[in-house]
């Protein structure tokens, strides 16, 4: 289970130095680009889940969000090793292209945590924290550290569903 947070930060450097000071350790900088996809027989927007491809050759679907405050949802991942194979598999297959999100994220590793500062683009600067495992420790952990960072703005929705709201689609 990944148990997640999501929130929008106003300053990512004074975050930054924040979480640096707390023991995070930085790991690496990328740009993500994601495809999402929608199924042809049913409207991942209204079962709460998703389909995409990520430049890193991963294929991802998650599952509805099993509570009312965080983003904690099964996910499932699998390697591939060509993006327009893969596309073009999901396409024949009846799936239809939802939405682009394109970030440029920094990732660091706090003890089990994940944290991300994220340069959305269109959207803006956001955090993750997440937390893979069991739920209830996990999201313990995850909620323990949203109090220590004092994060007000969280924000429920998908980078995917907030770009469809901003581009007026949703």
């Amino acid at each position: 289970m990944e148990v997640e947070i999501k929130a929008k930060i106003e300053n990512s450097k004074e975050f930054e130095e924040k979480i640096k000071k707390m023991g995070a350790v930085f790991v690496k900088e990328i740009t993500e680009e994601d495809c999402y996809y929608n199924h042809p027989c049913r409207n991942f927007a209204d079962t709460d889940e998703a389909l995409r491809i990520r430049n890193d050759f991963t294929l991802t679907y998650k599952g509805p969000k099993v509570d009312s405050d965080t983003k904690s949802r099964e996910e499932y991942y699998i390697k591939f090793d060509s993006m327009e194979k893969m596309a073009q598999i999901l396409e024949k297959l009846g799936f239809t292209k939802v939405a682009e999100v394109k970030k440029r994220r920094k990732y660091y590793k706090l003890g089990e945590l994940n944290i991300t500062i994220d340069f959305v683009e269109n959207l803006g600067e956001f955090t993750e924290i997440e937390c893979i495992g069991e739920y209830g420790p996990c999201r313990e952990k995850v909620m323990l550290l949203v109090k220590e960072l004092n994060l007000k703005n969280l924000e429920r929705k998908s980078y995917l569903e907030l770009a469809l709201s901003h581009r007026g689609t949703a």
